[in-house]
Formats: C-alpha cells, structure tokens, sequence
C-alpha cells in the first residue's frame, strides 16, 4: 500500500471522523511509555545539577581549608621598627621572631654622567661624520660608531648595546646648548663606567658617582651593591632609602591577627557547606541528593573529621573544641572568641599542628596525617577529582541521560510506525464500509424495480 495518501484518504467516507481517533490511539500509547522516561530524565538531572551544586560547595569549603593547611600559613609576622625613615623593612613567612639592631653608613647608588651641551637633540654632530663612543663597564670596552649621530641616535645606540647604561636626552632650560644626553648606570661600585668619543665636543663629566650600601646589622658590618636586601635577617627583606644617626632596632614578633582571621573564616565556609549539603540531602524538601547514601557518607566524614581529634594533636589542643569551637544538633560550628584567643597566644605551635600537622604542600595521595585543614581538603581533593565518586557520578547520569533521550527519539519512531498501522486498519475497515454501503445502495435500487413493488400506493 506504499505511495497512498492515509491522512486524506481516512474519513473521506466513513460517518465518523477517522483521523482524530488515529491520532488519539497514537497518543494513548505513547504517554505511557514517554511519561515514564521523562520521569527518570528529570530524576537524572535534578541529580546532576545537585552534584554541580556539591562540587561547588566542597570547592568553596577547599578554599577556606586552604588557608590553614600549610605550616607556612601560620607563619606571619609583625614588624616594629624605629628607623623606618630610613629603612622599610617586610617580613615573609620564612622570618623568626626576634630582636635585630641596625644601623645604615651609606646607600648604593648609580653613576650618572652628563654630556656637554647642543642647541638640539637633532643638530648634526661631527659635520655628519660617524662618532665612536669607547664605553668602559667593569673593565671591558665596547666600541660603538654612529652614523649620521646626533643626540637622539647616540643614546639610541648605547641604548641597544645592553651594557647596563640608560641613555636619556634632557633639556636643562638654560638657553643655548641646553640639551645633554645622560647616562645612568646600574648600582653599586662595581657597575661604575666610563665614557668617551672620538668627537672633542662631545665630553662627559661624572655627576654621581656609583657606591655601595654599607650598614651594619647585629653588629655585623654588610656591603651590597643594592639598597633591597634579603639576605641578611632571615625572612626580612630591607629596602634602604636613608641612612641613620645612630643604631636603631627592627623586632620581628609573631602576628596571630591573620591566622585568626583564616580560622574564623573557616567556621563560617563550613556552616554554610553544611546548611547547602542539608538542603540537597534533605527529604523534606525533596533534595536532589536525598537518596544518594555515598554522597551522605562524604558529608558524615567532613563533620567526622570537624568534631573529632586531630589527626595531628598537640598535648593541650587537640581537637577544635580544646580550641571553643564546637559544633550543635543542626551541624553549626559554635566559636567562643576567648578561647581561641587564648589558644593562639599561649599555644600556638599546637594550633599550627593541629590544623596543618606542621607540614606543607602535603598531596591527598599521601597516607600521613595532615591536620583537620589538610584532612578536609585531602577529602574534598578525592571526591572531586577526575577518578572521585561526584566525578564519576555526574559522568555516568549524563550517559544515562543520552540513552533516555535516544529511548524518546525510539519512541517517536516507533509512533510514526504505530500511526501507519493504525491508518492502514482504519483504511481497510473504511474500504469495506464503503463496499458494503454500495452493496447496500445496489440492493435497495433493485427492489425498487421489482414488478411486485409497491412504492406507487
């Protein structure tokens, strides 16, 4: 029957409408069966919209471990220091507390000679003959000729050979010859320089001379050819910008403020991961993850790990709650500020260990206790990496997606087969109905003709 027109041809002479109850058929067997997969489509994304949401808690709660799971982290310092006028001095978490004594003689400066003087930075120079500039730095020589040379293309040259020089054009105001071509080199006695050429106007005078930064530190005396030094005081990088009348003192103590800070911030990143993990867990509101037991587990083993004993404890803190942080029935870390101030002032060295179990850059592969901080991010690391139960979860539901949305084209294929059926039975019944009224038709016309009839009474 290939090649016929079912939908035109359906209807054309049966008493009902043909058409309408084909497609009301079609429609009966295909929301059963699509409903059922568009159910298990939404389950399946409710869940992988719930693991996105996990992830992403789990990567904001990583964050706050992060800044405690590092010995280095605890590591800062404040500086007091009475010769800030003429020393700037930072602290890095490689430091040590102490007292330091300083005293700055002299700065190391560059040389910085000045040319004679032109009416331009374009006269031309030499009747525009080339010049040779000899330029001597720690006893080596380089020869540089310039073609065409006025002021401009001599400091560009010296400026394209990197002999450590900068040259610049200044114009000093004062009329005629006012322009000058200066050199500066770089710190320290041993970057001191030497400049001539072969034209007799063009004469440089020295107008700084290079020298060394001389200080003494704890009674050490130190010679840099720099003024930002980090090699002397360990952690400390000093920046020279004067010298000193007498001895001053810089102290390095230890600064608690900022672990504190990091701390309080991890308190208030884990109550709300827990307040979020409630809300994709909970049955009460239909959670995403409600049913997912593995995803439970992970939660049960952060707070596990928040609630109990360092895996690195100290005699007196080893745990959060030695520390006043404790947690209540709905999950919420509770603090009271006393304590922990008083756990960073009299034992801070616990502290560090008991977050951070006194190493650094520990990798989740490691079996070796971390400290809560590096426990809760070694966790997070497992679950959320490529080969971690969310990673794999949210891969397999996006597979199981594809085969749901391949069952519905399959269904959208089997209907139009369906639908063909249908109109191919419809159309037989419509045929023989059709037959049949003919018949019908036939018969009543030859008893109309009969000879004993009696329509005419």
């Amino acid at each position: 029957m290939a090649g016929i027109d079912y939908i035109n041809a359906l209807g054309a002479g049966a008493s009902f409408d043909t058409k309408s109850i084909v497609e009301a058929l079609v429609q009966a067997e295909r929301a059963g069966a699509e409903s059922q997969i568009q159910r298990k489509v939404a389950v399946t994304e409710s869940k992988i919209s719930g693991i996105g949401a996990a992830v992403s808690i789990l990567d904001i709660l990583k964050q706050g471990a992060e800044l405690l799971n590092d010995a280095r982290d605890f590591n800062t310092f404040a500086v007091q220091n009475t010769s800030a006028g003429a020393v700037n001095a930072t602290a890095s978490t490689s430091a040590r507390a102490g007292t330091n004594s300083i005293a700055v003689t002299s700065l190391a400066k560059e040389q910085r000679s000045i040319s004679s003087g032109f009416d331009s930075n374009t006269q031309t120079l030499n009747n525009n003959n080339a010049i040779q500039i000899d330029i001597t730095v720690d006893g080596s020589t380089q020869t540089l000729t310039v073609e065409s040379a006025n002021l401009d293309a001599i400091a560009t040259a010296i400026n394209e050979a990197n002999l450590g020089l900068n040259a610049e054009i200044v114009n000093t105001g004062s009329g005629s010859s006012s322009y000058r071509l200066q050199l500066v080199g770089e710190a320290g006695s041993s970057e001191s320089f030497s400049v001539s050429s072969d034209f007799n106007e063009l004469t440089f005078e020295t107008i700084q001379t290079a020298t060394d930064a001389e200080l003494t530190v704890n009674g050490v005396n130190f010679i840099r050819s720099s003024n930002q030094i980090s090699d002397i005081i360990q952690g400390v990088t000093l920046n020279l910008i004067g010298t000193t009348d007498q001895t001053e003192t810089i102290s390095i103590s230890r600064d608690t403020s900022l672990a504190k800070g990091n701390i309080m911030s991890f308190i208030a990143m884990f109550n709300e991961a827990s307040s979020e993990f409630k809300n994709l867990t909970g049955s009460e509101n239909d959670g995403p993850l409600r049913g997912d037991t593995i995803f439970r587990s992970i939660v049960n083993q952060l707070r596990n790990i928040m609630v109990s004993e360092s895996s690195s404890p100290g005699e007196n803190i080893n745990s959060l709650s030695s520390m006043g942080i404790s947690i209540d029935r709905y999950g919420q870390l509770l603090y009271d500020e006393g304590k922990i101030d008083a756990a960073l002032n009299k034992n801070y060295d616990e502290v560090i260990g008991l977050f951070s179990a006194n190493i650094n850059d520990q990798s989740r592969f490691s079996s070796d206790p971390a400290g809560i901080a590096g426990d809760i991010k070694n966790l997070i690391e497992r679950v959320t990496a490529s080969d971690g139960y969310l990673s794999t979860a949210q891969a397999s539901l996006t597979e199981s997606n594809a085969g749901y949305e391949q069952d519905l084209k399959d269904i959208d294929e089997r209907m139009i087969k369906v639908e063909e059926r249908y109109n191919r039975q419809f159309l037989a019944m419509q045929t023989i109905i059709e037959e049949m009224n003919s018949t019908k038709e036939s018969l009543i016309a030859s008893f109309e003709n009969l000879p004993f009839s009696n329509k005419n009474d």
